[in-house]
């Protein structure tokens, strides 16, 4: 489906640009804070357009979009559980004759699908590509596809325009990062497919002249937002040390490998770290824990974790449930797990299939996918048969899990006194209160509740 080709009136006048991250609103999500998480992704694009263009962005986590905005060109990006919603978003600016860009991961794996609500779509990463799209859209040019086949260098990455993100995206955390890719083998992630498996590395230079630029906000806390900041340690080291010298607090994804060097962990806390988000992911099946294989128990995990606490880090561990491996005692297992180590911050999702990932082609294959309706493709809700349980066990262990994490008395049992960082993981787990609650008693299904294992119905 196109708009109209008659957008512009005069070539040389100002230009309005709308960028969107749209999000579904039906329902409630785990992670429907106050205080959003900043995107990188759209003050990344808003940094390349031309002085000429005024440029906004709309993130609906905090504003909905009502369609008649005005502007002169939409661009929207979008995960596949907030897909319908984009292009929802897009039809109503296509009906008013405005040309819509559609980019992001869904588009990425779904074009053709894409193509049926936009102008153009943006496959891969788009950086590049904008310049282009930009004179194709005043040359009233535009392409239907636009192939980013070309990974960005990172040095060449201009500062992303965070101010115009608002006030509620930054008060809180800063995000930057220093590499993109993975070479993990994770059969339901999407990463290696749009960034690619060989890391790529943003020059300490480049990092140091993002951190000058990111001393102008009001937060002081960065979250580093590479895959993996941890896996080359020479250069996490040197990097750390610039987190110091502007004296920043630091956040990052990592793996339990860290705690096979104490000096390295030493350094890390030197340096301002006040947590490292790890994906646990399983506590029992070894085909899903290649981001930690070697720590493949739950007592290994747990030393682990005791020697990471030693140095005052925190920790924010993610658990899947839905594994063929898993039965309805996961819940309480890796309940009773999260809470007896400590976890900080836990973030616990159902396995999803999502498209363009190994997992999705497997189910597929198997006829265990339930249904495609992507708006509940949140990993919140089940979307496909599992093996060692009901989809409605897996539903209602999943809301019980929730529903107990979230509980005042469950988080203030799990955040010690001592913790260093103990009023910022406080603040984190009660700003998610509301909406894992929420979310929890949407999906209670008392009838199920009572046919689970009797160790997951004592919050019941």
């Amino acid at each position: 489906m196109t708009g109209s080709m008659n957008w512009l009136q005069n070539s040389n006048s100002r230009k309005q640009a709308l960028l969107i991250s749209p999000c579904e609103r039906k329902r409630s999500l785990s992670n429907d804070a106050l205080l959003p998480f900043p995107s990188l992704a759209l003050p990344l694009l808003a940094s390349y357009f031309p002085e000429n263009y005024t440029v906004r962005i709309k993130d609906e986590r905090v504003s909905k979009v009502l369609g008649s905005e005005k502007t002169d060109i939409v661009f929207i990006t979008s995960l596949t559980s907030t897909a319908p919603r984009a292009y929802a978003i897009a039809d109503m600016f296509l009906a008013r004759g405005i040309p819509v860009i559609m980019g992001g991961v869904h588009s990425t794996v779904l074009p053709q699908e894409a193509s049926m609500h936009a102008t153009s779509v943006v496959t891969g990463e788009a950086e590049h590509i904008i310049p282009r799209i930009l004179a194709d859209f005043e040359n009233q040019s535009l392409a239907p596809l636009y192939q980013g086949d070309i990974l960005t260098d990172l040095d060449s990455l201009p500062s992303p325009s965070l101010d115009l993100l608002d006030w509620r995206h930054r008060f809180f955390l800063s995000p930057l990062q220093t590499s993109r890719g993975c070479p993990r083998d994770c059969d339901f992630c999407s990463v290696p497919r749009i960034s690619g498996r060989k890391i790529r590395i943003k020059s300490p230079r480049s990092v140091e002249r993002e951190l000058e630029f990111l001393s102008r906000f009001r937060s002081r806390r960065l979250f580093i937002v590479d895959d993996n900041f941890t896996m080359k340690k020479d250069r996490s080291l040197d990097l750390m040390g610039l987190f110091r010298r502007f004296g920043f607090r630091w956040m990052a994804f990592s793996n339990l490998s860290v705690c096979e060097d104490e000096a390295y962990l030493k350094a890390l806390a030197d340096s301002g770290c006040v947590s490292l988000f790890i994906g646990f992911e399983t506590l029992h099946d070894p085909r899903h824990m290649t981001k930690n294989l070697s720590f493949g128990a739950p007592e290994k995990m747990a030393r682990a974790i005791r020697l990471i606490h030693k140095y005052g880090i925190g920790i924010q561990g993610s658990f899947i449930f839905g594994f063929d491996s898993d039965t309805p005692e996961v819940f309480r297992e890796t309940v009773a797990f999260i809470q007896e180590t400590g976890i900080e911050l836990p973030n616990i999702c159902i396995l999803t299939p999502f498209p363009g990932t190994p997992l999705f082609d497997e189910l597929e294959t198997e006829n265990r996918i339930i249904h495609k309706d992507w708006s509940y493709y949140d990993m919140n809700h089940v979307v496909f048969r599992p093996a060692g349980m009901t989809q409605e066990e897996l539903q209602q262990g999943y809301a019980w899990a929730l529903k107990y994490l979230a509980s005042p008395s469950s988080i203030l049992s799990r955040i010690k006194k001592k913790s260093a960082a103990r009023k910022y993981f406080l603040t984190a787990n009660f700003s998610l209160h509301r909406a894992q609650t929420r979310l929890a008693h949407s999906l209670w299904n008392p009838d199920i509740q009572t046919q689970m294992p009797e160790q997951t119905q004592c919050l019941s």
